[in-house]
């Protein structure tokens, strides 16, 4: 297994297109098909399903590509401090985020700012589950993550920081029988069966599902929850049930679902994204990171950045 087989299959997993994969990775389509096909030979796994309508992963390519994710992201974490430890650095500040596109996409924007001000500050930032980016923070492995407060209501001792706010909708299959139906409400789903995505513990009273279909007049029937968002995809795809998510490119970019957000004034339609530290932390550095994200802060009201 080679590095650049373990490229090419870790963006045609995220992506689940070798088209979108070639792009990001700047090398031809046709390099990628053999790459991966290496890969499977290699391996004696079929690591894509593949047909006219796209590009979805086996469970075992499923497998591979988590296990993966996970073990370059520690090999980056630490090659990375290796290269900037002959570097001259006054202070340091390490930070976790969401794997999903549009949290990733934010905090580097955040972060490439503030290094453009104070470059001699080292940064080390790295994507993970929500569940390990709160005992992250907590072990002091991480000194700030950026996280929906939805999954930080049970943490205590900590300070928050809103930077933008990701707005609710409900997801369905394309099979469901309103996927095509114009000026869909949530109320019209009372009767149909909900997964709820749960990563984190959570009060019944804050849970922005029950909050939200309550303002509609109705309690769901949840059939599943889950902690893992693809895992909670997978079974919205496989027409298992609906779910109330908040807009996320991994839901508005797959062509086998339909986002509907909650257009109607009430409670959680929007949920704070927030940058969050223990308050005990004293790194003069993130100091400095909060102060100047404040801006950004203040630039977003309860709407889509």
């Amino acid at each position: 297994m080679t590095d650049l087989q373990v490229k090419c299959f870790l963006e045609v997993a995220r992506c689940l297109s070798f088209t979108k994969a070639a792009k990001g990775l700047f090398i031809s389509q046709s390099n990628i098909s053999r790459q991966i096909a290496s890969l499977e030979e290699e391996l004696g796994l079929a690591l894509f399903d593949r047909n006219t309508k796209g590009v979805k992963l086996t469970i075992q390519g499923q497998m591979l590509a988590e296990t993966l994710s996970e073990m370059v992201g520690e090999w980056n974490v630490v090659l990375t401090r290796a290269k900037n430890s002959v570097k001259k650095f006054n202070g340091c500040i390490t930070v976790g985020c969401q794997e999903h596109i549009k949290s990733n996409s934010y905090i580097s924007q955040v972060l490439s700012g503030f290094r453009e001000n104070r470059p001699e500050i080292q940064i080390i930032k790295e994507r993970c589950t929500q569940k390990k980016l709160v005992e992250g923070l907590l072990n002091d492995y991480y000194d700030t993550i950026l996280i929906a407060d939805h999954d930080v209501k049970m943490v205590q001792g900590v300070e928050k920081l809103t930077l933008f706010y990701s707005r609710v909708g409900i997801v369905i299959h394309k099979k469901h029988p309103l996927f095509h139906k114009k000026n869909v409400k949530l109320s019209d789903f009372k009767d149909s069966v909900f997964l709820r995505y749960l990563p984190m513990k959570l009060k019944p009273e804050d849970d922005y599902l029950h909050k939200i279909c309550a303002a509609f007049g109705f309690e769901p029937k949840i059939a599943a929850e889950f902690e893992d968002f693809e895992e909670l995809l997978f079974s919205i795809e496989m027409g298992e049930g609906v779910s109330l998510v908040f807009e996320e490119n991994e839901v508005t970019s797959n062509m086998n679902l339909r986002f509907i957000p909650i257009e109607e004034d009430v409670p959680q339609k929007y949920l704070p994204m927030q940058l969050v530290r223990k308050e005990k932390n004293k790194n003069p550095a993130l100091n400095d990171l909060f102060h100047y994200a404040q801006k950004y802060s203040n630039l977003h009201a309860k709407k889509d950045f």
